[in-house]
């Protein structure tokens, strides 16, 4: 069966970019409105499985209107597309996005290959009885990254990961992860301020510090003592266990969080 993406997008030019990239995909085509009030009009006729919103229409925040939408597409996923702008910090937006429950971030420029990434979460997710919790792995050793995504993937989770911070920054996925594991000393920015970032950003998110120490110069009690303040979760002292992992991960999954909004 045929799959309709709607795009609220009100640059012609982007909105043709992205239906290409859409059309592109197994099974999918598109419609087009240039304003939030079309394209919520058009629910009363048309039937979509994806909704596609820019953040900027005109005048409006489209955020703003993600419950209308919601209301007239049920569990069609809501995708948000941003470039950033002088009206709103690129952190707002996504903090905005997450309070709104909106199911992803599409940071422009994106390619046709995020639209199927996009779309192999969302209905794999709406396929399963129960939502696989996601979880982002931060880490810059390979080796490491690779066998927390296996164990973590074989364990049930669905896994993103990322070299460095500002590639997890990037990915499409930081909007709605369930959790965060992020290792202490990398390249770029580093854990330290990265952690400080997500915590700021999206509060109710956890974070498992993971750290084996700076050589022989600071200890790993005194890094992870260091990720405690700065809102980390949960510390995770390197070399560890399957079991370790998987057990510090299930208790910060279990914490009760205060509803937001």
């Amino acid at each position: 069966m045929t799959k309709t993406a709607l795009i609220i997008e009100d640059s012609s030019v982007q909105a043709t970019l992205i239906g290409k990239m859409i059309s592109g995909q197994p099974g999918w085509n598109y419609l087009h409105f240039l304003t939030l009030r079309e394209g919520h009009d058009a629910l009363s006729v048309y039937q979509v499985q994806a909704v596609f919103l820019d953040v900027f229409v005109g005048p409006y925040n489209a955020i703003d209107h993600i419950p209308a939408y919601r209301k007239r597409t049920g569990n069609a996923p809501i995708v948000l597309m941003t470039a950033g702008s002088s009206r709103e910090a690129i952190s707002d937006t996504l903090e905005r996005a997450r309070l709104a429950r909106a199911d992803f971030v599409l940071r422009k420029p994106f390619t046709e290959g995020d639209i199927s990434h996009i779309f192999s979460q969302a209905f794999q997710t709406a396929a399963s009885v129960e939502r696989r919790k996601s979880v982002l792995v931060v880490e810059d050793s390979r080796t490491l990254r690779t066998y927390i995504k296996g164990l973590l993937e074989f364990s049930g989770y669905c896994v993103h990961e990322a070299e460095t911070m500002e590639q997890a920054f990037k990915d499409v996925n930081i909007a709605h992860v369930d959790a965060v594991l992020c290792d202490v000393f990398m390249p770029g920015m580093g854990g330290l301020q990265g952690m400080r970032h997500i915590k700021t950003t999206w509060p109710a998110v956890p974070v498992i510090a993971m750290s084996a120490g700076l050589q022989a110069r600071v200890s790993e009690c005194d890094v992870l003592r260091a990720t405690e303040k700065l809102g980390a979760d949960a510390q995770l002292p390197k070399p560890f266990t399957p079991d370790a992992l998987l057990l510090k991960l299930e208790s910060v999954l279990r914490r009760p969080l205060l509803l937001e909004g």
